[in-house]
């Protein structure tokens, strides 16, 4: 039997060793198979995304179209020369490069006889911000330059003439407020920055005024992405392909006629002032027109700041976001007020001697010698002052404040742009927040407002509204301008259902008496607003003529029409603003017959 031998201290270190090198190879051919294995697929994820980029591809925004479907605003395209930097790149420094594309540009714009567009700062930034993206070196190219750059030969690697799209306005004076105009904008929104780098997303066209800010989101589409392989620099080296397609922006189907916009557009010429058309049974505009107005295929940042500067106002939308007081436009709605509370009836009458002495005041009628005994629908026929002076004091300010709350005064209309004034609301509040504690709403405030003047102010928007509540038997409509939405295919996405946000707080027969009234202002002889009288169409209107002396500067007037019509069967609600006219009869109404007979003149009625 051998002899079984100690293990000495030297091999048992030996062995020890051993085991450890054992152990620690075996971890390591553990990590490996769980790296290679267990974690393989989640590695070669992390490195596709590395090397893979989505770049966004802009959708194709969408049209606005007039209410007979012709094309207000679509799409057009401008040619750029664009350099593809990733092409460019030169050996060695990132300068070497730079150096290589500034002195392509300098060739270009010798070629097209431009001055330089680029320098060596500009393409370092673009280099270290957007390597992925093309880089605009000329924009807007003429025919004739596209000919030369194509004509080049050997042509310069990285060079393109590359599309744009722009927004093309087919009438681009005819309602520039209305539609507004579009800017360059790179997304922002954190649900678009979460797909890609900012090294990827290029700019797009977003709305920047009226219609095409409102409707923004629906008519820039939904944006797509394609994939590019890029090296560690960031440079593409690789299209993959197209990963998900842009959805195109949907269509705006107007409420406007465009022939009833081009021809309220012509009557404001040269003037300042807004004129408005709404049906009265919907609320739907028809026509909505400020002057003076602008072109929008002239707009630019330059031409934007000379025009904002203007003291004329050009982009300022008189119809909608223009505060003026109302004169006496706004009298059929202190006759509503008065009836309604009982203060007047029908024949309560009043010695109108030319100026109004009660109560210590001391107002003029528009007549110097008086109008002499009238009853109300005298009194709306001939806009005499004191009559609604003495009815607004009968009633008090607590009975006409609900009248003009219901009709939307000192609230922003629902309309669908983006800005409207909220007009006033006079209130005993507001006075002592206008002039302090010291002097609180008197009976002179009362008798202001009632003939459109003092703490009273209101759009010709809101004119138009309340205006076709009345003709309507009451019913005050949100005013709109949007009738459907349209798929890119042409199919209806959504309409626009009428809204009825509030009614006159009136009995039926005392809108029919104020109705009379009206119809009597323009029909009657000696009428307020004969010279809106027409063979066409029968007008039931009010004028209004409103004083206004600026902080330094002279007394002026802002005179007014508002009318609807047919009389028996109304259809239409109109509003006219003039500033600095001569008188509402003069200057406002004899405009209200001029478009009322050149636009139903057309086709015999409507």
């Amino acid at each position: 039997m051998p002899e079984e031998r100690p293990i000495s201290a030297y091999n048992l270190r030996i062995y020890l060793v051993g085991a450890v090198l054992v152990t620690m190879l075996g971890l390591l051919v553990l990590r490996l198979w769980q790296v290679q294995v267990l974690e393989g697929g989640k590695h070669v994820e992390e490195i596709t995304r590395q090397s893979v980029r989505p770049i966004r591809m802009n959708a194709v925004r969408g049209r606005i179209l007039a209410a007979d479907g012709s094309v207000l605003v679509d799409n057009d395209s401008r040619y750029d020369l664009v350099f593809h930097v990733s092409e460019m790149r030169r050996p060695g420094t990132r300068r070497n490069t730079v150096t290589h594309i500034v002195r392509a540009s300098l060739d270009f714009a010798r070629l097209l006889d431009r001055p330089a567009a680029v320098n060596a700062a500009m393409v370092q930034r673009h280099l270290h911000v957007n390597p992925a993206l093309p880089m605009t070196v000329f924009r807007d190219l003429a025919p004739g330059e596209i000919a030369k750059i194509m004509e080049l030969y050997p042509p310069v690697p990285g060079a393109e003439v590359q599309t744009r799209p722009v927004r093309r306005y087919r009438e681009p004076e005819l309602a520039s407020q209305i539609l507004g105009w579009v800017g360059r904008h790179r997304p922002d929104r954190p649900e678009e920055m979460d797909q890609y780098q900012s090294a990827y997303i290029g700019y797009e066209m977003r709305g920047r005024g009226g219609l095409e800010s409102r409707y923004d989101e629906l008519l820039a589409g939904e944006g797509g992405h394609k994939l590019v392989r890029v090296d560690p620099l960031g440079y593409i080296h690789e299209e993959i392909g197209v990963s998900r397609a842009p959805v195109d922006g949907r269509d705006l189907l107007l409420t406007l006629d465009p022939a009833a916009q081009a021809i309220a557009n012509r009557l404001l010429a040269g003037q300042k002032g807004a004129l408005v058309v709404l049906e009265v049974d919907s609320g739907a505009v028809l026509a909505l027109a400020s002057a003076p107005t602008f072109s929008l295929d002239q707009l630019s940042p330059e031409t934007y700041t000379e025009l904002s500067e203007r003291s004329d106002l050009p982009m300022l939308n008189r119809a909608v976001d223009g505060s003026y007081a109302p004169g006496s436009i706004i009298k059929p709605l202190i006759a509503l007020a008065a009836l309604e509370c009982g203060a007047i009836h029908p024949g309560t009458s009043h010695n109108c001697t030319g100026v109004y002495t009660t109560h210590g005041l001391n107002i003029r009628c528009a007549a110097r010698w008086g109008h002499g005994e009238l009853q109300l629908v005298e009194a709306i026929r001939v806009s005499c002052n004191p009559y609604f002076i003495d009815a607004g004091l009968r009633s008090g300010l607590e009975n006409i404040q609900p009248v003009f709350a219901a009709v939307g005064l000192g609230r922003r209309p629902g309309i669908d742009l983006p800005s409207a004034a909220s007009g006033l609301l006079p209130t005993r509040e507001y006075a002592v927040r206008a002039r302090g504690s010291r002097h609180p709403w008197g009976l002179a405030d009362t008798a202001l407002i009632s003939i459109g003047q003092g703490l009273s102010v209101i759009t010709p928007l809101q004119a138009a509204v309340y205006t076709a509540a009345i003709a309507n038997g009451g019913y005050v409509y949100r005013p709109f301008l949007v009738r459907s939405v349209l798929n890119s295919d042409g199919q209806v996405w959504r309409n626009t259902v009428p809204v009825v946000e509030n009614r006159l707080p009136v009995s039926p027969g005392h809108i029919a008496v104020v109705r009379q009234g009206m119809y009597q202002a323009v029909n009657s002889e000696r009428g307020s607003g004969e010279r809106a009288r027409s063979e066409i169409i029968a007008l039931a209107g009010k004028t209004g003529t409103a004083e206004v002396k600026p902080p330094g500067g002279p007394v002026s007037k802002n005179t007014w029409f508002i009318c609807f019509g047919p009389f028996a069967n109304p259809r239409y609600a109109c509003a006219i603003l003039i500033e600095e006219g001569d008188s509402g009869g003069r200057s406002a109404a004899p405009l209200a017959r001029q478009f009322f007979e050149e636009w139903l003149g057309r086709n015999g009625g409507r």
